[in-house]
């Protein structure tokens, strides 16, 4: 598994590489959990962190087709005609325009006069993208299920980009932050479910038990399916605290490494 950081080399840029492989365990709902056994059968996706957040030559995060066979090739993600055109998805911003921060511009967003709205950023095809990490799409995962994924994620990110822009950053900078807030925090919180998981798993298993008792009378399917919805419970009580510290610190740290990204242009 590679791991490949294109752009601007700054020093929180080790903390990604060393987290994002965590990003695979908590950044894939709960809903697919049922598929799990089949992915076990497949090896890990390659993982891309994306610093800024556009693909660079080498990332190996898509398999290259052959140019020969025009049905091989994947399709090119929709293009809209601008940042705020909310159409169609827009594709992911340019990592070499990265305007500078001007302390003097900047004031608290207006709620009765926000900045326009922004478009959600288009995932690359057959990636999942979570703001400034990409990983490609598992194979238990069909390509409408990673859609509803990246359209969950995309519409967050672009509301804090917005926001962003109604307290008087540059877009180009609005939309670095907001990638880089939502990355490190899902790097944080998968972070600290891996920290937590040898206590929380004391708790799955506690929480089985109790619900094997519980669903006794519903015996056999009622019965393992309270046993999970037991264990879940469990290794969630547990596991929460550490998953919400990690979450912030993640989202700590996205903010200041958007905020302190050297500009790459000159102030518009």
């Amino acid at each position: 598994m590679g791991i490949a950081v294109p752009g601007i080399e700054t020093a929180a840029h080790p903390f990604f590489r060393r987290a994002a492989t965590l990003v695979v365990a908590g950044a894939i709902p709960l809903s697919l959990v049922g598929a799990a056994a089949t992915a076990t059968a497949n090896p890990l996706p390659e993982i891309s962190v994306q610093v800024p957040f556009a693909p660079g030559p080498g990332l190996g995060v898509i398999p290259v087709a052959d140019p020969a066979d025009p049905e091989a090739l994947p399709p090119a993600p929709p293009v809209s005609a601008g940042r705020n055109d909310l159409s169609v998805n827009r594709p992911m911003p340019d990592p070499n325009l990265l305007a500078p921060i001007d302390p003097q511009r900047l004031h608290l967003p207006n709620p009765a006069a926000p900045a326009p709205a922004v478009a959600p950023i288009e995932a690359p095809p057959g990636t999942l993208r979570v703001g400034s990490v990409v990983i490609g799409r598992p194979d238990f995962m069909t390509p409408e299920q990673g859609k509803m994924f990246n359209d969950a994620i995309a519409g967050p990110e672009a509301g804090i980009a917005q926001t962003l822009d109604s307290a008087g950053f540059d877009p180009s900078r609005s939309d670095r932050i907001a990638a880089d807030l939502i990355g490190s925090t899902a790097i944080g919180a998968s972070a600290g479910s891996m920290v937590a998981a040898p206590v929380a798993s004391i708790g799955a298993v506690i929480g089985a038990i109790c619900g094997a008792i519980a669903g006794l009378p519903m015996f056999p399917t009622g019965t393992v399916a309270v046993m999970a919805f037991g264990a879940a419970i469990g290794y969630g009580f547990v596991a929460s605290p550490a998953i919400a510290v990690g979450a912030a610190l993640g989202a700590g740290v996205g903010v200041l490494q958007g905020l302190l990204t050297p500009p790459t242009v000159p102030a518009a």
